[in-house]
């Protein structure tokens, strides 16, 4: 029998671990990218001697004992340099009134008992939660084999405490009003995500497992695809993938823009889901469950507004992340905003000239308002400006004089994700909440009439990078079965 082939469409973080281990697993893996550099949301571009990054806030696998830190390496990403700031966030009120989310958890305790006291009980339950997330971090159940999930038993207890409460359930616990309206608000400025995720986010940063790699996103990823391309693996840039060809109920290759047809023994995409789905699939092959799931899209996109400021400040001093409460409510762009999360650069200073820094504030915002303003560019480059003009003059009371310091700005809207990654509208779960358990397995999606066919990515359901990541490997593995190839991996 001759050598097996995956077509793989996408250079994502999952398509490109899938072909690592594609390679590894003795297939030979082929790479489709419409666009000209690897890593799809996982990237950074550079403006004027600046370099804004789209994707990495916190990188799970940093530390060398854990198994994702293994599949890191297995992937070429480790080892690098990786950095670990102090704080996970610091709340600040216009009033004076201060929280920090030291990642050195005996501190945070003592900052919050000293700032807080007559939540003392509650306190004590938060950080006696979060030591004991330090043994179970839930990102490694996506790498683990199956037995070594049997470690997870014994804090099942303490999953369902955490699992089910929100950062706003948690927040409300609080008696002093200061904590009680900063605390849902500490992890990506997002309340409804389950308590659980925090818990473990802060548990793995005390324990520098979760850090940042110094560079930023894009290196990150071209890391993987030097690694793909080691192990023998072929990657066409420019090349967009416009249909996966069928035979009978499998996949048997991809066909490209300009009509070209390769042939393969199975396909992986890790292209936005949808367009896998109802473009390069088509409806006839879908499951009713898919198809349900699938044509609902939402039209708010988390984080999916960014603007990006090049500063000539050093930052280095200052926390990682800002949430600023406002004392009045503030309009940005299709927000009317209470808070204002900020994140700063200034750890790592290979994203700015010297004695320069970076700034970011990702907010949610309407995918509908600016398609609607991109019908008349003019109004659509406008609101660009009004709103990294707002974002600066929130910024100048906290850093006086930023205003005069700021030398580049760069907004990127939705629809600059979607022209350079393809990711457009996010698509509803059904259970209208984050599927904590496909995150923690991280297992592709396939479909029942096509065989031979693996969904890999974030729009798939991957859980940040390292899940998108497992996604990739998890689908080789199941392709291997399929194809009778034994794979190690």
């Amino acid at each position: 029998m001759g050598e097996k082939t995956v077509a793989i469409i996408g250079a994502g973080i999952g398509g490109l671990s899938a072909g690592c281990y594609a390679q590894l697993s003795g297939l030979k893996a082929h790479i489709f990218e419409a666009h000209n550099l690897p890593g799809g949301l996982c990237t950074s571009w550079k403006r004027s001697g600046y370099t804004f990054d789209g994707s990495v806030h916190h990188l799970a696998g940093c530390n060398p004992d854990g198994p994702v830190y293994r599949m890191w390496e297995e992937l070429g990403a480790m080892p690098r340099e990786c950095v670990f700031p102090d704080r996970l966030t610091q709340v600040e009120s216009p009033d004076g009134h201060v929280f920090s989310v030291h990642i050195d958890i005996d501190r945070l305790e003592n900052h919050m008992l000293d700032a807080f006291p007559e939540d003392h009980a509650e306190i004590r339950k938060y950080t006696r939660a979060v030591r004991a997330f330090r043994n179970y971090d839930l990102l490694e159940t996506s790498v683990r084999a199956r037995a070594g999930l049997l470690r997870y038993l014994p804090a099942v207890p303490l999953f369902l405490r955490w699992g089910i409460p929100t950062m706003a359930t948690v927040g409300a616990r609080f008696r002093n009003p200061f904590l009680r309206k900063a605390f849902p608000f500490i992890q990506y400025d997002w309340p409804e995500l389950p308590a659980m995720l925090h818990v473990n986010m802060l548990a793995q940063c005390s324990r520098q497992n979760y850090g940042f790699p110094i560079g930023g996103s894009l290196p990150f990823a071209q890391a993987i695809e030097r690694r793909f391309r080691e192990l023998g693996g072929q990657i066409s840039y420019g090349a967009r993938v416009t249909r996966i060809l069928t035979q009978g109920s499998r996949a048997v290759g991809v066909r490209l823009e300009d009509r070209t047809e390769v042939p393969a023994d199975g396909v992986i995409s890790n292209a936005f889901a949808p367009i896998t789905l109802f473009e390069l699939v088509g409806d006839a092959a879908l499951d009713n469950r898919t198809r349900t799931q699938f044509a609902v899209q939402e039209d708010e996109m988390m984080m999916g507004l960014q603007v990006s400021l090049g500063v000539a400040r050093e930052l280095s001093d200052e926390p990682q992340a800002l949430v600023l409460l406002q004392e009045k409510p503030v309009h940005l762009a299709d927000q009317v905003l209470d808070r204002v999360p900020v994140e700063l650069y200034g750890f790592d200073p290979t994203l700015a000239p010297v004695e320069k820094s970076m700034i970011k504030v990702a907010l949610n915002t309407s995918y509908a308002y600016w398609e609607q303003l991109a019908a008349d560019r003019s109004r659509y480059l406008e609101a660009k400006e009004r709103l990294a003009d707002a974002v600066i003059g929130i910024l100048e009371p906290r850093f006086p004089g930023i205003r005069s310091q700021v030398e580049v700005v760069d907004v990127a809207t939705p629809l600059t994700t979607e022209r350079y990654t393809g990711n457009a509208r996010n698509y509803a779960h059904e259970s209208g909440k984050v599927d904590m358990l496909s995150m923690m397995l991280s297992n592709p999606r396939s479909l029942p009439r096509v065989k031979n066919l693996q969904i890999v990515g974030q729009s798939a359901g991957g859980g940040g990078l390292n899940g998108c990541a497992a996604m990739g490997r998890n689908a080789i593995r199941a392709l291997c079965k399929a194809l009778g190839v034994r794979s190690t991996y």
